[in-house]
């Protein structure tokens, strides 16, 4: 009995220094030295600089049209614009001019050929939740951004 007992502890001891030894080998290979040749080559490439948006609506309108903007600029660019612009209560069937200038913005996002579909998504599902008495009229000037998206991708 005590025989087995040690023939067990020296093959379990064995196996817990075989596996701490690849570990050490997998954890140290991953620090690999840098050859004289491999000095001047950058390792990691230089973050892109965010892009600092203006909060007035009028720029943000003609930046979300701007198909010069990545797709993550554009989600930047939403987050700003739901976080400073509130389409308020709805007090009539029709709307108003500064209204109608906010879902201007939502048109102009929906058509810019770098939005993705999430991007747009998520406009729309912010917008609802901060603004639902609006639900139809940004479903509609989404629609209509589409629409331009679409005429645009055609030409």
């Amino acid at each position: 009995m005590n025989y087995i007992f040690m023939v067990i502890f020296c093959v379990a001891l064995a196996l817990f220094l075989f596996l701490s030894l690849i570990a050490y080998l997998i954890t140290s290979g991953s620090s690999k030295k840098i050859s004289k040749k491999d000095k001047n080559i950058p390792t990691a490439k230089p973050k892109k600089a965010k892009k600092v948006f203006d909060t007035n609506l009028d720029n943000m309108i003609a930046a979300a049209a701007d198909p010069n903007l990545s797709d993550s600029d554009l989600q930047e660019l939403v987050k700003i614009y739901v976080a400073t612009h509130k389409l308020g209560s709805k007090t009539s069937k029709e709307l108003d001019e500064s209204t109608k200038k906010k879902l201007e913005f939502v048109a102009s996002l929906a058509s810019n050929i770098n939005a993705s579909p999430q991007t747009v998504s998520f406009l729309n599902k912010e917008l609802k939740k901060i603004s639902a008495s609006y639900k139809k009229e940004i479903d509609a000037y989404e629609q209509m951004g589409l629409a331009k998206r679409k005429i645009k991708e055609e030409q």
